[in-house]
């Protein structure tokens, strides 16, 4: 597997609704790319945002950024905030979810973890506490 992290420039504070609807509305148009794993939009306590892209491998992220609706998605972006995204890109090489351990085996990808929706958010919460301090 392959993960990107991606950095977003700042997203002007009247901007905050358009740039989080722009994620959701690009997660669709980018839905059926070939290749792609996972796309998640995350918020830092100081309100920037990055995003983490899972990929099947470097050439299938790679590709993605040679097709027409990446274009596109590229382009709405370019209305929402000034600059370009900066973008980490590692490989995977251990995969706790796939380990076995209490916090990644047996229970369909959530770890020993459930997940509870609160105030439209989806946290994990740990069963027993085998992951607290990891």
């Amino acid at each position: 597997m392959f993960v990107a992290i991606a950095q977003f420039p700042e997203v002007p504070t009247d901007r905050d609704k358009e740039f989080l609807a722009w994620f959701a509305w690009s997660n669709g148009q980018l839905r059926e790319i070939d290749g792609l794993q996972g796309r998640r939009l995350l918020r830092a306590s100081d309100g920037t945002y990055s995003a983490i892209v899972e990929h099947r491998s470097a050439d299938t992220f790679a590709a993605m950024h040679l097709t027409e609706v990446a274009s596109l998605v590229h382009a709405r972006l370019g209305q929402v905030v000034h600059g370009e995204p900066m973008a980490m890109k590692y490989d995977v090489v251990a995969d706790l979810a796939k380990s076995g351990s209490c916090c990644g085996g047996g229970d369909g990808g959530h770890g020993g973890h459930d997940r509870a929706v609160a105030g439209g958010r989806v946290e994990l919460q740990v069963a027993g506490g085998c992951c607290q301090g990891a």
